[in-house]
């Protein structure tokens, strides 16, 4: 072999290394994913019964907190004022929420009322009605019953009040 050759064949090592080494950076890879979507029936959260405090004679003297409990729809009082509670038809408000089981949730809850004069309101928190709150039994179905309190004092005009529960379900 001659040195021409020789130089001519080394010349097209190298040309062709190029080449290849251009090949392997240019162009395209490509890989797949899987995907996956689990789409659920729409939620439902119905009220079923509207929450009630019953009567209450207001203090003449002193602050009482009033309580309704979502357990079992008896109003209590607490406080030094001397407010009366009178026999009347109490009940924690109901809402059923119906939707795909398992689905674990988390809600928020407000109380209001319409008139001025009761303070510092709050709704309770909720109580499932049966399985496990936060988490949708099998039968896709949890009723949420929520109470609440406010406070009254012999300031507390005495009139009938009105207001509004919100709940929200938040989806985790």
């Amino acid at each position: 072999m001659t040195i021409r050759n020789a130089l001519l064949a080394a010349g097209s090592i190298v040309a062709l290394s190029a080449l290849a080494g251009n090949a392997l950076a240019a162009g395209s890879v490509q890989a797949t994913a899987n995907a996956s979507v689990t789409v659920v029936s729409p939620t439902n959260l119905t009220k079923t019964q509207d929450m009630a405090f019953g009567t209450v004679t207001r203090p003449s003297t002193g602050t009482n907190t009033i309580v309704l409990s979502g357990v079992d729809d008896s109003v209590s009082k607490t406080g030094a004022g001397d407010a009366s509670l009178v026999a009347s038809t109490t009940s924690a408000a109901k809402f059923s929420l119906a939707t795909v089981a398992a689905i674990n949730y988390t809600t928020t809850q407000s109380l209001t009322f319409t008139q001025t004069g009761l303070t510092n309101i709050a709704a309770g928190n909720p109580v499932a009605g049966s399985g496990t709150l936060g988490t949708v039994p099998a039968n896709g179905t949890q009723v949420l019953k929520i109470g609440g309190q406010f406070d009254i004092s012999s300031a507390t005009t005495a009139q009938a009040y009105t207001g509004t529960l919100t709940v929200t379900v938040n989806y985790n």
